[in-house]
């Protein structure tokens, strides 16, 4: 993990309320941005090919901004920042594909609303892309990177496109299947006369959770990663918002294939008793259509439907199918897959969906900001072992505690934060199936 410097640590968690004061005072403004769009006339290699671009379906119903600080520059990119006392390095985004079988990050998408400079030497200045493991809540080891010039993220922009990383092998997804990427940009100026722009967009305020978080210099107190809800706010609501990055992963060592048609993005969700599938192609190939089948046990699938595709298309095309029967089979976990069918009847299957009939929620923590005790709200689909852990800014685990075996449904844990000291930690709940964490502030 990229540690805050140890002759800081004390000194940066004691400071942390100085810190969000410093950087509040630079509220940032949000301002709409025109999504762009995928050039997939850039694609030689089929990179979209029996991958998933994690988010990117999520991505189409968000709103996309870039923030603007008050004293110039941008929020999530270069900004004027130094006369604030802090530097923003890097900034970075959080993905958990603990849910599906990827073991692969081949590259992916960004999306930036300016990159320019008025210095036309620093045109040729890099931007690192890079892949970290989970460091207890922050990015942590470094698995892989690759570089990009600003010049090329130049043309981009001015052609209304995202812009595409791709890493010179594919980085293994760690164990824990939680990952970061983050843009690095630390070698960029804005000041003195230089205005190095890299603008990053993001989702509006409140359309996701926080899983943005940045890497910051505090002069006098150290560098360290800090979760961007926890250092700004707008008028007073933390800014939780999710960056408009979009990694390719899979299941295969070589990346991603060719396909004839090229399914991304296969998600959903269930609410109000009707299971919203949505999936995406990068291309198609004499595609007749999609056939949707679904699962109690996720190996014996019936039909429920057919989607008819484009044929023949270098388009993105995006789909979608309402199950409003799922609550007709009487199961906790339904699961869904595409049947992908040729006009001349050759077939092919996406990856299998695994959906909760209750999973609007799996997961809550209140009250937040906590004085005395926090509740963990699980909703538990079967009988799991639990483990809470209380950790501190620098990686310490500070409580660890093992609850045994715990029935289905939903369970409360209470945690004990009486005694600490005031400041910002991360609670992390671990179940069979899976890992949870959210930042908790101790009032």
């Amino acid at each position: 993990m990229k540690k805050i410097l140890s002759l800081f640590t004390f000194i940066l968690l004691f400071s942390l309320s100085a810190l969000y004061a410093q950087i509040h005072t630079s509220t940032p403004k949000a301002i709409p941005v025109k999504k762009a769009v995928l050039n997939l006339a850039s694609k030689t290699d089929g990179v979209m090919g029996a991958c998933d671009s994690v988010n990117l379906d999520a991505a189409g119903n968000w709103s996309a901004f870039y923030y603007t600080n008050s004293g110039g520059g941008y929020t999530f990119g270069v900004g004027n920042n130094n006369a604030n006392g802090y530097n923003v390095l890097e900034d970075a985004n959080h993905f958990d594909v603990s849910a599906y079988d990827y073991n692969y990050i081949s590259g992916g998408l960004a999306f930036f609303a300016f990159a320019n400079s008025n210095k036309s030497e620093d045109l040729d200045k890099d931007v690192i892309f890079k892949v970290y493991d989970d460091g207890g809540g922050f990015p942590g080891n470094l698995l892989g990177s690759t570089t990009l010039k600003l010049s090329q993220i130049k043309q981009d922009v001015e052609n209304g496109f995202l812009t595409e990383f791709k890493f010179s092998s594919p980085v293994p997804i760690p164990a824990s299947k939680v990952f970061y990427i983050s843009i690095d940009h630390s070698n960029f100026k804005w000041g003195g006369g230089v205005r190095d722009s890299l603008a990053i967009v993001a989702n509006e305020n409140d359309d996701t959770t926080g899983d943005a978080y940045q890497y910051i210099d505090v002069s006098g107190l150290g560098i360290g990663w800090f979760n961007v809800s926890d250092s700004y706010s707008i008028g007073g609501d933390p800014l939780d918002v999710n960056l408009f990055i979009f990694p390719y992963v899979s299941n295969a060592s070589d990346g991603c294939g060719v396909l004839p048609v090229s399914i991304f993005n296969f998600g959903g969700f269930i609410k109000s008793n009707t299971a919203y599938l949505n999936w995406s192609t990068a291309t198609e190939s004499n595609n007749k259509g999609f056939y949707i089948e679904r699962s109690k046990d996720g190996q014996n699938f019936s039909s429920l439907g057919f989607v008819n595709g484009a044929g023949n298309s270098s388009q993105i095309k995006n789909y979608t199918y309402n199950d409003v029967t799922v609550k007709d089979i009487l199961a906790t976990t339904t699961y869904y897959r595409l049947k992908q069918v040729d006009l001349d009847g050759k077939t092919s299957y996406s990856k299998v969906l695994k959906l909760n009939l209750n999973n609007t929620e799996q997961w809550r923590l209140y009250p937040n900001p906590v004085k005395d005790a926090a509740t963990v709200e699980l909703n538990l689909t079967k009988a799991s072992k639990v483990n809470v852990q209380v950790i501190s800014r620098d990686g310490r685990i500070i409580m660890n505690t093992d609850k045994g075996i715990l029935n289905a449904g939903v369970q409360q844990v209470y945690i004990n934060m009486q005694s600490l000291a005031k400041g910002s930690y991360i609670v992390r709940v671990k179940t069979d199936d899976d890992v949870y964490t959210k930042m908790v502030v101790k009032e």
